[in-house]
């Protein structure tokens, strides 16, 4: 059966990255044209309302040099599934520049809607993202922090609402370097209560509704 993706609304992007920190397939696009794809274990929304999403990099890796070509990046939200994990390990491979991930993972390009950085097929979620500033540290790291122009998503993982079936999306986290090609799974759900009584529970019910009403107008 075919995938189907569904472009969500501006209101629904913040609610379609969760949790805020997750594994990522980001895809950018060298000054050629050409695509490139790097796994990261440490990819976080930013910002609510316009969203941004923000991620660490090395100067000189092909993510860097094609950002700072393009201005633009993709990405992608894989599952806690062993297929597409196996493929996020043979995306963190040092390829030399020009060699396809796509075709040594065996992925599939998935044209993006609004940026040249294709979307990845077998991911479930994207966010397509200009880049609205990046910053040099710590010894050659380099911060990209990009603001999203579209959202796009498996037509099935997602509720009416715009909120994410976690069963579906199955998102995972990277448990990183030192724990070698160890992943925990990011997916489960539970509601907690407040076991504290003062004026500052009000206080926060309030800006939480607020939040629900404005994301729902």
């Amino acid at each position: 059966m075919p995938v189907i993706k569904q472009d969500l609304p501006e209101k629904y992007w913040d609610k379609l990255f969760a949790p805020s920190s997750a594994l990522a397939m980001i895809t950018t696009v060298d000054a050629q044209g050409r695509p490139n794809i790097a796994s990261y274990g440490t990819c976080t929304r930013v910002h609510h309302r316009p969203v941004y999403i923000a991620f660490t990099t090395t100067r000189g890796k092909d993510t860097a040099a094609n950002i700072e070509a393009t201005g633009e990046f993709t990405v992608n939200l894989p599952k806690w599934e062993d297929g597409i994990l196996e493929k996020v390990r043979v995306c963190g491979l040092p390829f030399a520049p020009g060699v396809s991930e796509f075709e040594k993972a065996g992925l599939t390009a998935l044209p993006s809607k609004l940026v040249k950085p294709p979307r990845i097929l077998e991911c479930p979620r994207h966010f397509e993202c200009e880049v609205e500033w990046t910053k040099e540290w710590a010894e050659g790291r380099v911060m990209v922090c990009g603001k999203v122009i579209a959202a796009s998503v498996d037509s099935d993982c997602v509720d009416n609402d715009g909120f994410v079936v976690w069963d579906k999306v199955l998102s995972a986290h990277y448990c990183g370097g030192p724990y070698g090609g160890q992943f925990v799974a990011a997916y489960e759900r539970k509601s907690v209560g407040i076991p504290y009584e003062g004026p500052e529970v009000e206080i926060a019910n309030k800006a939480h509704q607020k939040t629900y009403h404005e994301f729902h107008e």
